[in-house]
């Protein structure tokens, strides 16, 4: 009833989607821009050389395990990841995170991942945007993937500057103590976190550092979208 009422339109062309059983054109589908071999075995970006296993920010040490992107963050995705975080689309997100299971099944069953932590808004822009998208992308892998969610274990208590808006270095300095571990079950050790785009990684990593802190063995994540725009 409700999908007749409000039918499921596909996120890339905003058409309704008329694929019984999918979430996004199958046409639409294959014009997404799939992160490709070769990427980085760390953070999942796509490198430019076969001969290189690590992108230039993964060759220092990082707090995470590894990563992956299902996508690259090209103006198109860029678009959409807008359209879900300010037009409130966040019925969008599932499809992706359908996609997402499907592609790093593997990769979550090899990484023996106990359960699943969205990188946390800070309270005054949640209520502003009204809902958390990593939120509601950690809820729809928990779906697909089977693994339990933990949304209030990492919280966001500094209010920082948009990351989108600063060099490479504000970045870095920009989230520092801007995150802490809360009542986070003694039984867990391998945590994937989750979010929408990843970057230069500074989000993830301040994450994974207060988590690793905590007593967390090993941190992974998995995102939408990956990379710069030029």
């Amino acid at each position: 009833m409700i999908d007749i009422i409000y039918p499921r339109r596909c996120p890339v062309c905003e058409e309704i989607v008329n694929e019984k059983g999918h979430l996004i054109c199958k046409a639409c589908i294959k014009k997404l821009p799939f992160v490709k071999d070769p990427y980085c075995i760390k953070c999942g970006k796509e490198i430019i050389s076969e001969d290189c296993a690590y992108c230039d920010e993964c060759k220092s040490d990082r707090e995470f395990e590894a990563g992956r992107g299902l996508c690259n963050y090209t103006d198109e995705m860029k678009h959409i990841i807008l359209k879900i975080k300010y037009d409130n689309k966040r019925e969008y997100i599932e499809g992706f995170a359908k996609l997402m299971a499907i592609r790093y099944e593997k990769f979550i069953k090899v990484s023996k991942i106990d359960c699943i932590i969205p990188v946390p808004l800070h309270s005054s822009r949640k209520r502003m945007r009204g809902f958390n998208q990593s939120d509601i992308l950690a809820k729809y892998l928990s779906k697909y993937l089977d693994l339990p969610v933990f949304f209030d274990c990492l919280c966001r208590v500094k209010k920082t500057k948009d990351q989108k808006g600063l060099n490479r270095t504000e970045r870095l300095h920009n989230l520092d103590n801007a995150f802490m571990v809360r009542d986070l079950p003694s039984n867990i050790k391998n945590i994937l976190i989750v979010d929408d785009v990843y970057t230069t990684g500074t989000t993830i990593e301040k994450c994974a550092k207060v988590l690793k802190d905590s007593g967390i063995n090993k941190i992974y994540f998995l995102t939408i979208c990956t990379g710069s725009i030029s």
